[in-house]
């Protein structure tokens, strides 16, 4: 459902993406690790189109994103969700108007359709009666939870989330991360979580895969890397819950 192949991308003269490649099928969640400024985001921007490589091929749905036409890219983007890093909520909606865009604009669903699957968001992710709050109003586990509602709103066969548990307390963490599992994840959708905290990859990934100099160096089973089977995923993991 994901293929990225042999992805390279340089910015400003520097190597973001140096032949990074990943294959994600249905029902898998990839947990993607690395160091800040290793590529992470911009792997994902790339994966939906976002940047175009310098060489390298992204497929999603097996249909190709390198070198689509707009149309082509909007329509292929409609089967896609992403929690951008950082949420990327417009400030000046709503919450419910935030979600209702994409319901709108992505499923083409009514007004009262999209007030529907608003309020049923909202209750799935145990958010409450927050539909008239703004995006300035709010914590940041709620604008988290906000920001998941909107990309699973047109419930969409591929996921992307960058880093959603990103600046949050060790708490909030956790229930984001029991909010993905319990939502995100399921048989007939590829998922790709940025990350580097433990409780979301053991919670929700059915593989880890690290990525370093410009490439994805090592794949694994969370239950193998846990178990000292990859180590130097193991020790990269241990480093990352050491930095503050």
């Amino acid at each position: 459902m994901i293929r990225l192949e042999n992805l390279k991308l340089a910015l400003a003269g520097r190597v973001i993406l140096d032949g990074a490649g990943l294959s994600v099928g249905p029902g898998e969640t990839v947990a993607l690790l690395g160091a800040s400024g290793s590529g992470k985001s911009m792997l994902l921007r790339t994966a939906v189109g976002l940047l175009r490589p310098d060489s390298g091929r992204a497929f999603i749905l097996d249909q190709e994103i390198t070198g689509a036409s707009s149309s082509d890219l909007r329509q292929v983007r409609r089967k896609i969700g992403m929690l951008f890093q950082g949420t990327a909520l417009f400030d000046s909606m709503t919450v419910a108007e935030n979600i209702g865009f994409v319901l709108r604009e992505v499923a083409g669903l009514e007004k009262d359709e999209t007030d529907r699957k608003v309020d049923e968001l909202l209750v799935r992710l145990r958010l409450g009666p927050i539909h008239r709050q703004y995006p300035a109003e709010l914590s940041g586990g709620m604008k988290k939870r906000v920001g998941i509602a909107r990309a699973l709103a047109h419930d969409p066969p591929v996921l992307f989330l960058d880093d959603p548990t990103a600046g949050l307390d060790p708490v909030t963490g956790e229930v984001i991360a029991e909010l993905i599992a319990e939502f995100c994840t399921r048989a007939d959708r590829a998922t790709v979580v940025v990350t580097n905290q433990l409780p979301v990859i053991q919670r929700v990934s059915t593989r880890v895969a690290l990525l370093a100099d410009g490439r994805v160096t090592e794949l694994g089973a969370p239950a193998k890397v846990f178990a000292g089977g990859h180590r130097s995923l193991r020790s990269y993991l241990e480093g990352a819950e050491a930095r503050p």
